[in-house]
């Protein structure tokens, strides 16, 4: 068995992710020694990054409310909508393509998960649930999928804390799911006061992935996903 740097090297390198998706991982969990295994680019090249929309890597400011559901658990409505908005243009706009167990709506919170299942059967019938696997961020560990949408969920309330998205280890697993594309949903203004969700707004920001969802109600956003 090989041992030594050279090993711990080889360990870096990884052959899941769009480099676009690694590159704020890499540097915020990894001091940047997470590397792209050869072409990853072109093997994780999708037909939608070719729309501004739908980027390998983009945040979604998205000003919900979140909720207290049942179990005390959390969920927010809008952002639920925003995810279903989001899959709907995706279908629309790329009609050839199949991209039934393709994609993963992963969220810290079952509650969550309860109100993503709920807009989306609402929307598509019950057949979307063998479609799109919705999990919490600790059921999606261990599997991977080409289109990630994230829901953050956490925002908008006079508590300054994040809760369950404080934990690195969880926010690492989940922003490192996705091969070929990444979507995070989340309230900006709120994200910022922890410390690395704040690094990575700036972060999206700085690389131009940051899109501004315009405020409306859950129904409005419906057949299109309105963008500032």
């Amino acid at each position: 068995m090989q041992r030594g740097p050279q090993a711990v090297h080889l360990l870096s390198i990884q052959y899941r992710m769009h480099p676009n998706i690694s590159t704020f991982p890499s540097a915020a969990f990894y001091q940047s020694r997470l590397t792209d295994g050869p072409d990853m680019d072109k093997k994780t090249l999708q037909p939608w990054h070719a729309n501004a929309l739908f980027p390998p890597y983009a945040f979604y400011h998205v000003q919900g409310q979140e909720q207290t559901g049942r179990y005390h658990s959390f969920t927010n409505p809008i952002e639920a909508a925003t995810a279903l908005a989001i899959y709907e243009r995706l279908k629309r706009d790329y009609p050839s393509i199949d991209f039934d167990y393709r994609v993963g709506i992963v969220t810290p919170y079952k509650g969550q998960v309860g109100e993503l299942k709920r807009q989306f059967r609402q929307r598509f019938g019950e057949d979307i649930l063998t479609k799109i696997s919705f999990n919490t961020v600790d059921g999606f560990q261990g599997q991977e999928k080409d289109i990630i949408i994230l829901s953050c969920v956490r925002g908008g309330s006079t508590d300054k804390g994040v809760g369950f998205l404080a934990d690195t280890r969880r926010m690492n697993v989940a922003l490192t799911r996705a091969r070929s594309s990444i979507w995070i949903l989340g309230d900006s203004n709120k994200l910022r006061f922890n410390q690395y969700w704040g690094k990575l707004v700036a972060d999206a920001e700085a690389r131009s992935m940051f899109r501004k969802v315009r405020p409306c109600s859950p129904s409005s956003l419906f057949p299109l996903l309105r963008l500032s």
